[in-house]
């Protein structure tokens, strides 16, 4: 399994990309930056996107990926929790701002179609069996274990302090989570849902107790004014602690 990270953060501008990861060229993990960082033809490679939540650094690039893609003759499946793809199809694809890309071209041939996934239960995309589990957020969320029958991976997308209660049922060799804070910003992050490196040691010694190992840590959704504390407060975790975090960045292509 091949990730291209495509964006990392959780703010935009000329230096940071939002969250978006791409697996083999066409399977998207949320769409924060899918446009920015891809050609016109690697664009059109998509055949699939996951949507953790709602929120607009996660979904902003379905809008113009839809004008991209639109006349390429195939549909991109998109999956989400029905909070997460009512909200898209009600206040992003209502066809207000662009046409309506779930039924333009045609209603037979859409550039986007909606699948409604539940917790708990696989499902196929592509050739990937994926599971979604829901994530504490400020929103309803959901982490997605995705596996192509030899490397299972987790996608957190946003999530906070509860994580743990997860483990029980995922059990992925690789861990790509967010790590939006500081620890000095620890009652904030508890506040809105999100992690600090502190949380997320607490999160993977629940993760050893119930698995018996780490999963290897990729970490992700960072908030450009606390990434110096990030990366500093992780190295001192691996120091203490043996754990090795790799902070992405975008246009990373991390073999799994």
């Amino acid at each position: 399994m091949e990730l291209r990270v495509l964006g990392a953060h959780n703010l935009e501008s000329k230096d940071t990309r939002m969250e978006c990861h791409l697996i083999d060229g066409v399977l998207a993990l949320d769409a924060g930056s899918l446009t920015r960082s891809l050609s016109f033809e690697e664009q059109r490679g998509i055949r699939a996107i996951i949507l953790s939540h709602r929120h607009y650094d996660h979904v902003k690039d379905l809008l113009p990926l839809g004008i991209a893609v639109r006349d390429s003759g195939t549909t991109v499946d998109i999956y989400g929790i029905e909070d997460t793809l009512n909200s898209v199809r009600e206040r992003l694809l209502d066809g207000l701002l662009f046409p309506d890309f779930l039924k333009s071209p045609s209603p037979e041939n859409p550039t986007f179609r909606l699948h409604t996934v539940e917790v708990y239960k696989e499902f196929k995309v592509l050739d990937y069996t994926a599971m979604a589990v829901p994530v504490p957020h400020s929103v309803p969320a959901a982490g997605f274990q995705i596996s192509d029958g030899t490397v299972r991976l987790f996608y957190t997308g946003d999530t906070g302090r509860g994580l743990s209660e997860q483990w029980k049922h995922v059990s992925p060799h690789v861990l790509l989570t967010e790590v939006t804070f500081g620890n000095e910003h620890e009652s904030h992050a508890d506040l809105v849902g999100h992690l600090t490196p502190k949380l997320l040691h607490e999160c993977l010694e629940s993760f050893k107790e119930v698995h018996g190992s780490y999963p290897r840590v990729l970490v992700s959704h960072v908030n450009p004014p606390w990434e110096e504390a990030v990366r500093s407060e992780l190295e001192e975790l691996t120091q203490k602690t043996g754990l090795e975090f790799l902070v992405t960045e975008a246009d990373m292509v991390i073999t799994l």
